[in-house]
């Protein structure tokens, strides 16, 4: 089972190229480009990699995914969506350079802990945030990128208002038990 990367991908400059692209294929990123597969390949490992390295990600969206993710993007201009491990960032790259549309790409995975945001444009891929540092800028880029609430991004993050009073609880008690014990040494002194 894999860890689930989460996507939002926006389109910032659309094409006719995209558009009829979108309306024949979906947002399948097998039809976007084919992977060099290998003709046998008992344990599956060599065709997983070869997927990798043509979409960026393990597995392709589901025929309904790619529909539904599709239809958002000709509607809204932009789609949500989930992939194994990483995001579709060669796919989406390849996309980019078919049809001469640009896109930005947020994502984010909890498991391995990182996030980010590509522009790809041109077929290339400039990133404009590589992040995996702390609960409060994985929320905060939450609340940017995915439209989060305060409460929402706090409870996808993990971030419980509980957990923040109890550690300043246990803060101010080393603080003064520190403090009692700098009190006992100056006396002994």
């Amino acid at each position: 089972m894999p860890n689930w990367c989460s996507s939002r991908l926006t389109v910032t400059n659309s094409t006719p190229k995209l558009e009829e692209f979108l309306k024949e294929h979906g947002l399948s990123f097998e039809a976007i480009v084919k992977p060099d597969r290998p003709e046998v390949d008992e344990d599956g490992f060599e065709t997983v990699t070869a997927q990798t390295n043509a979409w960026g990600t393990k597995w392709d969206l589901n025929e309904n995914e790619a529909k539904e993710s599709a239809t958002s993007l000709l509607e809204n201009g932009s789609c949500d969506f989930n992939t194994a491990w990483s995001p579709p960032s060669e796919a989406i790259r390849t996309l980019s350079e078919l049809t001469g549309a640009s896109f930005l790409l947020a994502y984010y995975e909890l498991g391995c802990w990182f996030w980010g945001v590509e522009d790809i444009s041109e077929g290339f891929i400039s990133p404009e945030l590589d992040g995996d540092k702390t609960k409060e800028q994985l929320k905060e880029f939450l609340m940017e990128h995915f439209g989060y609430d305060e409460d929402d991004a706090d409870e996808t993050v993990g971030i419980d208002e509980d957990e923040d009073e109890e550690t300043e609880e246990v803060e101010r008690l080393k603080d003064e038990k520190n403090g009692l014990y700098l009190g006992v040494q100056d006396i002994a002194n």
